[in-house]
């Protein structure tokens, strides 16, 4: 532990100031050997895990800091560690906020990292958050941007523990997997009848916005079936075979599916309603559904399926939500991946749907199996 020096009530107010301006972080930087490092703003960093309480906890920061990094980690004023990686038992439940000095290449950065401890049985989930996917650069459309890389050939997004598939080819304007939206756009495009003026506007939904509000980041699934998923051997995954994947890994657990939640894109709504060029209108007996599959940690596709109709004509009256539906994925149980498929009874057996085969996704959430 440090120690401090006041040699004089001008001194001493200094401290005080100090330890009042960190006091969130519970710990205070005016020792006699690192005065005058220039100190950058705080930064505050909830952190994914769980911790549970009285079990010891081994932290590594995702933060990249330099070699020479030195490391002064508190807890409630008190020093705990002067180590990049170490291992602390956080007595009881609750919320923790471990504060962190760090002093990088003569600046001095501090940060917060809050904890949200849990009991030993409380299961652990882990949601899909966009709200800070960066879409400054992003590509203008309708009510807002969509992701610069969409039509990139390589480009892949991961955001948490999530990796989402994506394939593009600038040159002949395809993407398929997913892309990230904050669109507010969900009116018809279609021109006369045709489907040619959607190529402008892929990127909206029916709710205007990811589940936490209009003009939110969301994601955008295209369904690249002709040249991936119809050519998959049966059973057996392969990433490059497979259109509209999520990778679910943080190298140290594995998880159960629970639930995602889906809405409406655009296109294919107003196409089941009036028709686009390619789809017809939907008549009594149609649907447009969305099937998702599960694979086990040996690559193979589980047999359990989850299926969630977009649009659904077996009543008395075509069935479309405008909204975000929360769709239940427990039946997966544990999993490496999910995928996602599309079915529409408008569809040719060698062409596959008229149906325009998009769909808009949020808040995927997952268990974290501790053993």
């Amino acid at each position: 532990m440090k120690h401090f020096t006041l040699t004089s009530p001008k001194n001493k107010m200094l401290y005080c100031l100090t330890l009042f301006l960190f006091l969130g972080l519970g710990l205070n930087s005016c020792s006699n050997d690192d005065s005058g490092i220039p100190t950058d703003h705080e930064q505050i960093i909830r952190v994914e895990d769980n911790p549970i309480a009285t079990v010891p906890y081994h932290f590594t920061p995702k933060n990249t800091f330099p070699e020479n990094t030195k490391f002064y980690w508190y807890n409630d004023q008190t020093l705990i560690s002067e180590e990049g990686t170490f291992t602390h038992t956080f007595p009881k439940v609750g919320e923790y906020k471990i504060g962190l000095r760090a002093i990088e290449n003569g600046i001095q950065r501090h940060y917060t990292y809050i904890f949200k401890v849990i009991a030993k049985d409380e299961p652990q989930y882990i949601t899909l958050d966009l709200t800070k996917f960066d879409l400054s650069k992003g590509i203008p459309t309708a009510g807002g941007f969509y992701w610069q890389e969409t039509y990139s050939e390589t480009a892949k997004f991961s955001s948490q523990i999530f990796t989402f598939s994506h394939t593009g080819n600038e040159s002949w304007n395809y993407w398929d997997g997913f892309t990230v939206s904050n669109s507010t756009g969900n009116v018809n495009h279609a021109e006369g009848g045709g489907s040619a003026g959607w190529l402008n506007y892929q990127w909206g939904n029916m709710a205007q916005g990811g589940v936490k509000g209009k003009g939110t980041p969301y994601i955008v699934g295209y369904w690249g079936y002709y040249d991936k998923d119809w050519n998959a051997e049966e059973g057996v995954f392969d990433e490059k075979k497979y259109s509209n994947w999520v990778k679910i890994e943080d190298g140290n657990h594995s998880f159960k599916a629970t639930s995602v939640q889906i809405a409406n894109h655009p296109w294919p709504y107003y196409g089941n309603l009036y028709g686009d060029g390619f789809a017809r209108p939907f008549v009594k007996g149609d649907t447009f559904k969305i099937t998702v599959h599960g694979v086990d940690k040996d690559n193979k596709v589980k047999p359990e399926v989850v299926t969630h109709y977009l649009a659904d004509f077996r009543g008395d009256k075509l069935q479309m939500s405008q909204a975000w539906e929360k769709v239940d994925l427990k039946t997966l149980g544990e999993v490496k991946y999910i995928f996602f498929q599309l079915e529409s009874t408008d569809s040719s057996p060698s062409v596959g749907p008229n149906t325009a085969v998009y769909f808009c996704m949020d808040q995927l959430t997952v268990e974290k199996i501790i053993k």
